[in-house]
């Protein structure tokens, strides 16, 4: 019962969080278009932040736009035509958060730090690892920082197991395997019908969005690069199959000896006739060492709930969970937004964030994730029927890349 009433406690100040005093000279951040990972992402982590104030927001849609500022008290807002811009010129504006269509975090970002903004930019940060490069180029270029919001590697929870990976305790790494996928559901719980998450065009595709989680896991949990990715094996969205990947299998191989795996899926298919019992969620890591095994429950959201069962292979095994930092810095109720945000501003300051990824870590990610659509190009594209996958004869999976940026008018 203590569990249950320490867990709805923290929900209920992650979600409703006090509200700081701001400092007068806090970052003022605007955000381009009204996105609805917005308040999760930023808008309410920053109500907590002394120096953090959401100034302003800029969106097409008239009314979408006054909507969105006067849900979340923003004082100004930007529609219409020219919007972005307005917001992006803006002299008031200290900071940027982009959380646009993929497709658009190129174009927009650049045209940020073009005008002396900070920015913190949705995953993945842009469509292609050459625009990552120019970004990030650019940023470092005019003093300036640029964040991509993998923001779950800020939270105690995944700093933790990673510390237990490198204290040797379980021997070196083996095998990891991270996965994230949903189950099918109506349109309109977690997906709209035309999401743009299914628009080849504007970046879409489950590895370019789910995708980056189990990835960057990988990547993070191993402290290394892969060496190769052996195969990767997609399922076509039915919306566009031979464009967007519903689901993506991929096998890799890291130094060492370290074997890893990721699976990624916008719509789980049920079970049982019909497929009408839908399966539950998969957000796991998996990692197997020398001397056992951890496994990561909910390691895309950690701050909601998770678990760190740790299983020496000699040994009595346990549970572990970790919300605040073992130095006391943060509280049980942030979010890993709110931590991300924590080192972005404390980055922005010029101080040492507690945690703070490699300049290049976006580029080299979106590296990654092109070498996996291009091994997915070279085998069959697969469709759910009923119960059964088919393959689609003569179609293949994926292109290469997704679309570069198009619009390169900076």
């Amino acid at each position: 019962m203590a569990g249950l009433i320490s867990f709805l406690k923290r929900i209920q100040t992650l979600n409703n969080p006090p509200l700081a005093e701001k400092r007068t000279s806090a970052l003022r951040f605007g955000i381009l278009g009204a996105a609805r990972i917005g308040p999760d992402a930023l808008i309410t982590p920053a109500r907590s932040h002394p120096d953090v104030i959401i100034a302003a927001v800029a969106a097409r849609d008239h009314f979408k736009a006054t909507q969105y500022a006067k849900k979340h008290h923003i004082p100004t807002v930007y529609s219409g035509q020219g919007c972005y811009q307005k917001l992006v010129d803006d002299p008031e504006i200290d900071v940027i958060y982009n959380p646009l269509p993929n497709a658009l975090h190129y174009e927009w970002t650049m045209r940020a730090l073009r005008a002396g903004k900070h920015v913190l930019v949705e995953k993945p940060m842009a469509n292609t690892s050459e625009e990552a490069r120019e970004m990030i180029a650019t940023a470092q270029q005019k003093g300036l920082v640029l964040l991509e919001a993998i923001h779950y590697t800020f939270h105690p929870a995944t700093q933790r197991v990673k510390e237990i990976i490198i204290s040797g305790e379980l021997g070196n790494v083996k095998d990891i395997k991270a996965e994230f996928a949903v189950p099918s559901l109506p349109y309109g719980i977690l997906f709209h019908k035309d999401d743009i998450r299914f628009n080849y065009d504007l970046g879409g595709g489950c590895t370019m969005d789910m995708g980056v989680y189990p990835l960057s896991a990988l990547r993070y949990f191993a402290s290394s690069e892969p060496i190769e990715v052996v195969s990767a094996t997609a399922t076509g969205h039915a919306t566009d199959p031979t464009h967007i990947d519903r689901s993506m299998h991929t096998i890799f191989t890291f130094p060492a000896s370290i074997s890893g795996e990721t699976f990624v899926d916008f719509q789980l298919p049920g079970w049982g006739p019909f497929s009408i019992i839908p399966q539950g969620l998969k957000f796991c890591v998996y990692i197997k060492l020398e001397g056992g095994e951890i496994d990561f429950t909910n390691f895309a959201l950690p701050h909601l709930w998770h678990s760190i069962k740790v299983r020496p292979r000699d040994g009595k095994a346990r549970i572990e969970k970790m919300y605040k930092r073992p130095d006391g810095s943060g509280e049980e109720w942030w979010s890993s937004y709110r931590y991300q945000l924590e080192a972005f501003v404390e980055k922005i300051r010029s101080r040492t964030p507690q945690y703070w990824p490699a300049s290049d870590e976006a580029m080299r990610q979106l590296t990654w994730v092109e070498d996996i659509y291009i091994k997915a190009s070279a085998s069959p594209l697969f469709l759910r029927h009923g119960m059964l996958i088919l393959p689609v004869l003569g179609e293949k999976a994926g292109l290469p890349v997704r679309p570069a940026c198009s619009s390169k008018r900076i």
